[in-house]
């Protein structure tokens, strides 16, 4: 069986299109047609209904689909059962952040892993989604706050800290709280991935505490969150990391100075053949030490944010 035909049919299917699989393979689009056409001429079945929308699975499909992942990830416990033996550090993992940290944390770590060790390649899979390791043919996953379900194992890695934050023109108009009890007052934005929230969980120092919300707006997206703030509807939580330069130019401002959303872990989680492997320790190695440069990001081990 063609294993490159295999990775043409799960990529068109999770892209949507031959279009976008040639892209995530960094092919041709007619190699990737190609590689379809020869895979469903061996099989004798249609696996792919094409339609000016993209791509869907035939019931046969399904079913090729469904093994096709299974060689792909067994392929893939071989060659990490093989580096080990090697020592070395290549071929390829296949990693999920979510969006805002993928695009604001993992670009510059990726490019560092790059320049270390050339034979290794990431393919990154940036999505809010918690994919599932076994059934999304994902090697990796970094997360934060929630693990999700996991089938291999999972390590704590650090702490994410955050801030409330809001434009100091909204403040100008509603007044700046003057304590926990007064953000009741304000309009706050909700996350759609945190629970409905009549309070948030924040500390003090160490010490927690629960204040009262009143949510006005949700927000699916961290980025329209932070349109949302930027356009005054009112305050919100948001990771540090991802406001500290708009909070230092005086473009946002710190909501209750000294209080903070309580910290989120971050976890790595990973299939279990790749428990110790060189690859697995390389990437997990430079991720952690990668957070320890981004502001609002703590190794496991160092004080909680």
């Amino acid at each position: 069986m063609d294993l490159v035909a295999l990775r043409s049919l799960v990529a068109a299917v999770e892209q949507g299109s031959i279009s976008a699989a040639a892209k995530h393979l960094s092919v041709t689009q007619p190699a990737v047609s190609q590689k379809l056409a020869q895979l469903e001429g061996a099989l004798g079945q249609s696996l792919l209904i094409r339609s000016r929308r993209g791509v869907v699975a035939t019931q046969a499909g399904a079913l090729v689909l469904t093994h096709a992942r299974r060689v792909l990830a067994e392929l893939s416990a071989m060659q990490s059962g093989l580096q080990v033996l090697r020592g070395a550090v290549s071929g390829r993992l296949r990693l999920t952040v979510n969006v805002l940290f993928g695009q604001t944390i993992m670009g510059p770590m990726l490019t560092a892993l790059h320049q270390r060790y050339p034979d290794l390649h990431i393919e990154m899979v940036a999505s809010d989604a918690l994919l599932d390791l076994d059934r999304d043919n994902v090697d990796v996953a970094i997360r934060s706050g929630r693990m999700g379900d996991c089938a291999g194992f999972v390590q704590r890695i650090g702490w994410m800290g955050g801030v409330l934050i809001a434009t100091p023109t909204y403040l100008d108009a509603v007044g700046r709280p003057s304590g926990p009890d007064d953000l009741a007052r304000l309009s706050y934005i909700q996350y759609r991935e945190d629970p409905e929230e009549a309070e948030i969980a924040l500390v003090h120092g160490t010490a927690p505490l629960k204040a009262r919300v009143s949510p006005d707006f949700s927000a699916q997206h961290p980025e329209l969150l932070l349109h949302a703030v930027l356009g005054g509807i009112g305050f919100a939580k948001a990771p540090r990391y991802h406001v500290a330069e708009r909070i230092r130019k005086g473009v946002l401002e710190e909501v209750l100075p000294g209080y903070a959303p309580a910290p989120k872990p971050i976890y790595i989680l990973a299939r279990d053949h790749l428990r110790g492997t060189p690859n697995f320790n390389a990437l997990r190695e430079m991720v952690v030490a990668h957070m320890a440069q981004v502001e609002g990001l703590a190794r496991e081990g160092e004080p909680e944010l």
